[in-house]
């Protein structure tokens, strides 16, 4: 089962127009995610459903970090973990049952990881 988004509303009313230099002060390029993030997707880009599906972070040297829930969007956020990372981390996913999928390895300097397959 695929990920369900919500439609884009159409804006009802006058429409305002606003000049692209206002614009430019309004997005930032340096914007990050604040806490390490991992998305779970197939080789499309889609997202799996993973309820009930959780991930384990540790060091390279077996050190446990943190474990945490994957939503029904196939995101899971390690509150723990800051980013950009300062060293490479080891990531397994499980199922409900606790049977390992995948083990991934995400590199020092990465705010995001994404899981294909």
């Amino acid at each position: 089962m695929m990920a369900v988004r919500p439609r884009p509303t159409r804006l009802k009313g006058p429409v305002k127009r606003i000049s692209v230099a206002r614009l430019k002060n309004l997005v930032r390029p340096t914007q990050r995610f604040r806490r390490f993030t991992v998305v779970w997707c197939n080789g499309n880009g889609v997202p799996f459903d993973t309820t009930g599906f959780f991930a384990v972070a540790r060091f390279l040297d077996g050190t446990f970090i943190q474990a945490t829930r994957f939503d029904s969007f196939g995101v899971a956020v390690f509150s723990r973990l800051r980013t950009p990372l300062r060293s490479p981390i080891v990531i397994t996913t499980f199922n409900s049952a606790g049977v390992l999928f995948r083990t991934r390895t995400s590199p020092a300097g990465e705010a995001a990881f994404v899981i294909i397959g």
